[in-house]
């Protein structure tokens, strides 16, 4: 990622765009790529593999995500019937994570709740 920000912004812009690479690389999930709204990326394949396109996303992402959080306001939308158990865990997690180091042991029971209510809603 080139220049994300100044001072004590950039470290943080920086984690936020490692973020997003990380969801790409592992979940194949790129929130900041052109899409038709319902989980279709609206990319060619040359366009998908493309790095710069890539580091440009992910600094978008990166800058878009602090004002969010500078903000104190996340976008998340609605739940989904099936899987609003986990939505209220994945939700209570990141609030925990928020409240410092105290909270994390906490918001990764949480996760894991959030995880096996996913599966379950799938069988």
């Amino acid at each position: 990622m080139n220049a994300t920000g100044d001072g004590i912004e950039a470290p943080k812009l920086q984690r936020f765009a490692e973020a997003y690479l990380a969801m790409w690389r592992r979940a194949r999930y790129r929130p900041a790529a052109p899409s038709d709204g319902c989980g279709t990326i609206l990319l060619t394949p040359e366009e998908l593999d493309d790095p710069a396109r890539l580091a440009r996303e992910a600094e978008a992402y990166a800058r878009a995500f602090n004002r969010e959080e500078d903000g104190l306001s996340f976008r998340i939308g609605c739940s989904d019937f099936r899987t609003n158990r986990a939505f209220v865990f994945v939700v209570d997690a990141a609030r925990l994570l928020a409240s410092g180091p105290d909270g994390n042991p906490f918001a990764l029971k949480l996760l894991d709740m959030a995880i096996r209510d996913v599966k379950d809603s799938e069988r």
